[in-house]
């Protein structure tokens, strides 16, 4: 069976490109989808918030008051937590939250994420990305009809296109290397410069 993208090569001209079968013609699963996305999600997150226990919050060397005779409530420390400035029980401290599958099924993953969604995947030859303004790649995504909802574009990193992509607060752009199942799953639309994809391919093996 042949696989077919949709491509944009010049100009005038609308047409396909062949892929994959193996990256972009299989099964999808959708539990290792799940899982290789639980995990892009987990491993983002900094796991740096943290709150003071009564041992490091500020003050506490003497009791606020005597035992007995003022009529108050006992009182041992200005730290305990009951106090307003006195430490946090059992509040959030730096973890990590890092989770990791085996490469293979993050390969497979992707592939099942790649396979569902090849609909709004575009692929654009080189020579039509060589543009450094806003209003030049804005055009483009109109030209495509892509100007409608959030954006992936795949490629290497080159600083130009990333000066054009900058402002558009629709588009990521994320390198063929780096993405990940949540990165397809979340945008409506994908635009693909051809090294990206030839890239992407031989990530997963094809």
């Amino acid at each position: 069976m042949s696989i077919e993208l949709k491509s944009y090569t010049d100009a005038d001209n609308f047409g396909t490109v062949q892929v994959s079968e193996n990256v972009w013609g299989i099964e999808p699963n959708v539990d290792l989808m799940h899982m290789a996305s639980v995990r892009q999600q987990n491993n983002a997150r900094l796991g740096t918030a943290c709150t003071k226990t009564r041992t490091e919050v500020r003050g506490g060397g003497r009791k606020p008051w005597k035992q007995k005779g003022t009529g108050r409530a006992r009182a041992g420390s200005r730290t305990s937590p009951v106090w307003r400035g006195g430490g946090v029980v059992f509040g959030p401290r730096p973890r990590s939250f890092k989770t990791a599958i085996n490469r293979k099924m993050s390969a497979k993953a992707l592939a099942s994420a790649l396979s569902a969604n090849r609909e709004q995947f575009v692929v654009v030859a080189d020579a039509q990305l060589q543009m450094t303004k806003t209003r030049d790649f804005a055009a483009l995504l109109k030209k495509l009809n892509l100007n409608e909802g959030k954006v992936l574009f795949l490629t290497a990193y080159d600083e130009n296109l990333y000066r054009a992509t900058r402002n558009l607060p629709n588009v990521s752009v994320v390198h063929p290397l780096n993405l990940g199942v949540t990165d397809v799953l979340k945008h409506a639309h994908v635009l693909v410069s051809e090294s990206a994809l030839k890239t992407l391919e031989e990530r997963l093996g094809a």
